[in-house]
């Protein structure tokens, strides 16, 4: 399985997600409803960056990091630290 390398901006840390091309060949799946969430999520975040500061956007994007952490796509620890990240940034 090929994968895309993020590496996290204030701790360098690497993480991985699927590449689209897996999942659009293999069907349906955990990677497709994960993928569809990361980029809610970056929509999200893109949004809250740009000013829009409503709790219900802030929930949201805790709400998807916690989709991700069922769905299996991140663990609890990359959850935390993609917080820190977030919360560093002035984003929530």
């Amino acid at each position: 399985m090929s994968r895309r390398r993020f590496f996290g901006p204030s701790d360098g840390d690497e993480y991985f997600f699927p590449e689209e091309q897996d999942w659009e060949t293999e069907g349906s799946g955990i990677d497709d409803e994960a993928e569809k969430i990361m980029d809610q999520l970056h929509l999200s975040l893109g949004s809250i960056k740009a000013g829009n500061s409503s709790i219900k956007l802030k929930n949201q994007v805790l709400y998807l990091l916690d989709s991700l952490v069922e769905l299996g796509a991140i663990d609890k620890k990359q959850k935390k630290k993609l917080l820190l990240i977030i919360y560093s940034n002035n984003e929530l």
